[in-house]
């Protein structure tokens, strides 16, 4: 009787404990990799495992070009990490999204900046939560950023990996798209004394010009090299959209405006009297103008790749390439001689990602890696 009272007695206070920590995650909302972590308390040598394969992968040299697709596979006996620096612009929005669901296999997914051209943030800007296997991040400065995986290793489970980035605005001419941008960010300007600030979109005389977001008018006017212009404020404090060379205006200052509506309709006002109609579209801010084109650049959707994908391989020629990217032109990490064994961490289409020693890491051509029976 004493023995059941004592388990009862444990069982009660396991169940309370739960209780108070989904009441506690609730408020503090952790990240997937945080309660990943949580079911490494009791063992130090696997943490520490866990923590010198984090952070060997986070301190690696491998470079990803968006858009990319990777499969890869969780490893039940080990940790098995991908991380990639990516080249990140402001105004995009990243997303990276999973194939697999999240009761499936979980994946804790951070996002790191770069402090500066060697040296990784300790802090994550933006990590995944639990049960979901996404994040989007709206990039609010141009720079290098570094993305880590981490699949949990309660099961092995192959996975597809997507990441892309996509426009944060809507593109501002009606039925245009980036083949209609003819004249660009930084281009000379008057015999060279300025620089282009902003876009040129051509299109027809009278062709809408939309509200790329929400916001209200903050001045409209014909004047200066602009001609007939539009000011469209995004948020209190936020940044100030500029429509340029308008035929006519059809919005006026303080009006409310949604993302689509007409707030005029190109043409050639201003100091364009002498070229085709278009509209020039510029993005300022506190600091000043901005390069619009990664707010508005429209990008093709990709899909997942389905690669079949071996966990142990080798070498086959005498020299061997190993890359810090997925392409002949990226630099050379070092050659790996015939025979080398390697563990295969993922594939980008045909492209391995390959570790070596338990710490060298590398993208390599399939042609070059076969699998050991």
């Amino acid at each position: 009787m004493k023995f059941n009272s004592k388990i009862l007695i444990l069982f009660l206070f396991l169940a309370s404990c739960k209780q108070v920590q989904k009441v506690s995650d609730v408020i503090t909302k952790p990240s997937a990799r945080e309660v990943f972590e949580r079911t490494l308390d009791d063992n130090d040598s696997l943490f520490k495992r866990y923590e010198e394969t984090y952070t060997n992968a986070k301190q690696n040299h491998l470079k990803l070009e968006l858009p990319s697709t990777l499969n890869s596979k969780s490893d039940a006996s080990d940790f098995r990490v991908l991380a990639y620096t990516l080249n990140l612009k402001r105004g995009e929005r990243f997303k990276i999204e999973s194939n697999i669901t999240a009761d499936s296999l979980q994946l804790a997914i951070d996002l790191f900046a770069f402090e500066n051209d060697s040296v990784i943030s300790k802090k994550t800007i933006i990590s995944n939560q639990p049960m979901t296997n996404r994040l989007e991040f709206d990039v609010t400065k141009t720079g290098s950023y570094k993305i880590v995986i981490l699949p949990n290793r309660n099961n092995s489970s192959n996975f597809g990996l997507r990441l892309f980035t996509e426009s944060t605005l809507v593109f501002p001419v009606s039925g245009k798209d980036n083949e209609a941008i003819q004249s660009f960010w930084g281009a000379s300007r008057g015999g060279g004394s300025r620089s282009h600030k902003g876009v040129d979109i051509f299109a027809k005389r009278g062709t809408p010009v939309v509200a790329a977001t929400n916001g209200f008018i903050s001045n409209t006017g014909n004047r200066g090299l602009g001609g007939k212009q539009v000011w469209l404020r995004d948020g209190i404090f936020g940044q100030s959209l500029y429509y340029a060379h308008l035929d006519s205006i059809a919005v006026s200052t303080g009006e409310r405006v949604k993302v689509g509506d007409t707030l005029g309709f190109v043409g050639n006002t201003g100091n364009a009297k002498t070229t085709s109609p278009h509209l020039h579209f510029g993005i300022y801010t506190k600091g000043g103008a901005v390069d619009p084109l990664p707010f508005v650049k429209l990008t093709d959707r990709i899909e997942f790749e389905n690669h079949s994908l071996f966990m142990k391989g080798e070498t086959r020629l005498r020299k061997n390439e190993l890359r810090i990217g997925a392409a002949v032109k990226t630099d050379k990490l070092q050659e790996l001689e015939q025979k080398t064994q390697v563990e295969i961490i993922g594939k980008t289409e045909r492209w391995f990602h390959l570790r070596v020693n338990d710490s060298l890491q590398g993208f390599m051509h399939e042609s070059l890696v076969k699998e050991i029976e």
